[in-house]
């Protein structure tokens, strides 16, 4: 018999996914199938290829977990495999509540029926009787608001009713546990706003996994993230972090392959007064993403007197220094920075590719770099300062030399004004006129 604590834990986890592995064999082509199929001395044709590699997880009840990655890590395979689609090589997942699913555009739908129709389908899928489907009919056909459509064969939709629809259902099954795969990211700006909402207000005790490739969503939306590198797990923690890695990875990989640098034939300047203040941060390695043939060391934030400051509000200006390491020398050069609230947001941020001097040239050697800007009247909270050197003439195009993520921290205060939203617009003009 369990001891009480135990099964107590046990009933807290929704999915428990146990060393799950999932191999598929390649062929180069329907042949080569065939023959291995059929060869009398079982002659490998194929190759093999690991989609998921011993994969370990608990999500517990009431939880929000992202899984993000590259294409190809293994996000869908892992969310199949937990709506029980397709089976682990090796490996067990266990599933404790309803699933509902929302997979591929569209999937469970039947093309040539109604919108009505697919309704009913979809949700007897899902587990919901006929009756069930039909007290909440009007909830999903106001959720979706494609209008006139819903009495219209789905093969006529366009993608972003098919997402409408397709997550209406999904949402309105009073599911235990929710899956979706990239449904966020499809349809207008409103319909996702709407699903955010909903998902916060409407959805708190259901426990959802969600993979995709909006970090806002996974800012604001998740408790923990899993970031999946070819088919395994090479990060789990908080938001914030985890889009860190996940982004520093990208960087890595797009520019990183074309950097060669012979670190050993650079002699660094002796260390000055300047490097020796206190109140330089020094720029971690794993902080680091980008080809890094320049590499940002330090960095620190200061008034225009040079005085470090850690507090700012509406107004103030802001210096954001930089000593960097240009190991090769550049033609092209453009600095900038990010700042993200708590949660790993964009809020606002710039760079030097439009303003006047435009991208620079840069000798090899150590330099000083400072950045100024004011401070916005944003809403009060914790804001991260993230310096970027790119190289290239391109405002967003361009290659990623060096972003440190997230290594400067400050408080913005706004005393005396209330904040609506994220930050203040003031009102130009107002009139009111008798009609």
């Amino acid at each position: 018999m369990q001891p009480a604590s135990q099964t107590n834990h046990m009933q807290d986890i929704a999915v428990t996914i146990d060393h799950v592995s999932k191999t598929y064999k390649l062929y180069k082509s329907h042949t080569d199938r065939v023959k291995e199929t059929f060869h009398p001395f079982r002659k490998k044709y194929s190759h093999a290829f690991n989609a998921l590699e011993d994969i370990s997880l608990h999500v517990r009840r009431g939880e929000t977990i992202g899984i993000i990655g590259r294409n190809g890590s293994g996000k869908s395979t892992l969310l199949q495999i937990i709506c029980g689609i397709i089976k682990p090589s090796l490996g067990s997942v266990t599933v404790n509540g309803k699933i509902s699913a929302l997979l591929e555009l569209g999937a469970g739908f039947n093309p040539e029926f109604t919108g009505v129709q697919n309704v009913y389908l979809n949700a007897s899928i899902l587990g919901l009787s006929t009756e069930e489907t039909r007290n909440r009919f009007d909830a999903i056909a106001a959720f979706a608001d494609i209008g006139d459509f819903i009495h219209q064969p789905v093969k006529t939709y366009s993608s972003g009713m098919y997402v409408r629809l397709a997550f209406a259902i999904a949402v309105h099954v009073d599911p235990e546990i929710l899956i979706v795969d990239e449904a966020l990211s499809v349809g207008d700006i409103f319909f996702q706003q709407k699903c955010v909402r909903y998902l916060q207000e409407n959805m708190g005790k259901c426990t959802k996994v969600i993979v995709t490739h909006d970090m806002h969503a996974v800012a604001n939306l998740c408790d923990r993230v899993i970031v999946l590198e070819d088919g395994k797990i090479g990060f789990e923690g908080i938001p914030l972090k985890a889009v860190e890695y996940y982004t520093r990875i990208i960087h890595d990989d797009l520019y990183r392959p074309n950097c060669k640098i012979d670190t050993s034939i650079v002699k660094l300047p002796t260390r000055n007064e300047l490097e020796k203040d206190s109140s330089w941060t020094t720029v971690a390695e794993d902080s680091r993403g980008g080809a890094c043939e320049i590499l940002i060391e330090k960095v620190k934030v200061t008034s225009k007197e040079n005085v470090p400051i850690k507090i700012v509000q509406s107004n103030d200006y802001v210096l954001l220094q930089m000593i960097i390491q240009v190991y090769l020398p550049k033609e092209k050069i453009i600095f900038g920075y990010l700042v993200k609230d708590r949660v790993g947001n964009a809020v606002f941020g710039e760079n030097t590719c439009i303003c006047p001097t435009g991208p620079v040239p840069l000798k090899a050697g150590r330099h000083l770099v400072q950045l100024g800007f004011k401070w916005p009247e944003i809403f009060p909270g914790e804001y991260t300062i993230t310096p970027g050197i790119g190289e290239g003439d391109h405002p967003h195009h361009h290659i990623i030399q060096c972003w440190a993520h997230n290594v400067i921290a400050v408080s913005a205060v706004t005393p005396g004004r209330f904040i609506n939203g994220l930050f203040n617009n003031p009102i130009t003009h107002m009139e009111i006129n008798p009609i």
